[in-house]
């Protein structure tokens, strides 16, 4: 398995703070509290529209490594009952940014890794139901958008959100 070098600790990891550990092999994404406490487990996926073992190559599976969630786009919000529209299609209620912290976007010649929902393979209104079907992205952590609503959005008010991204080596 490929993962991070670093420590969510080798940048400031304080209480408040989460870490998101991100397993493609197993599909799941895993949240800890700062003093190692499972707060939850869900379905997630690190696929990009390559082999399962390419991330170095655009729209391949999310560059492993250490990150931290930066801007939220919090479309759900905006109106929960959208006519169609195809970036909603695609992203989902929510998209996280995510800020490489080890230059595994950079690089790779990747950039704008996020974790969102959605998926244009679902169609519309499909893309935006609370469970959607996970489909794979272009280098992307996809997860439900009923998860990234109560799971992740509720994380990020609270303190860092240290995300870990682990692929098959």
């Amino acid at each position: 398995m490929v993962g991070p070098k670093k420590k969510p600790q080798d940048f400031g990891f304080k209480k408040g703070d989460t870490h998101i550990i991100v397993n493609d092999i197993s599909e799941t994404a895993k949240a800890f509290s700062f003093d190692g406490k499972l707060l939850w487990e869900v379905p997630a996926l690190a696929r990009g529209q390559g082999s399962d073992f390419e991330f170095k190559l655009r729209n391949t599976d999310t560059p492993p490594g250490l990150y931290k969630l930066g801007t939220v786009y919090k479309d759900y919000e905006k109106d929960p009952t959208p006519p169609y529209d195809r970036t909603l299609m695609a992203f989902g209620w929510y998209s996280f940014d995510m800020v490489e912290l080890e230059n595994q976007e950079n690089k790779y010649g990747r950039a704008g890794i996020m974790i969102h929902g959605g998926g244009s393979a679902c169609g519309w209104p499909g893309a935006w139901a609370p469970k959607q079907k996970l489909f794979s992205t272009h280098g992307c952590v996809r997860m439900y958008n009923q998860d990234l609503k109560d799971k992740v959005l509720p994380l990020t008010k609270t303190g860092t959100v240290y995300v870990s991204v682990f692929q098959e080596g």
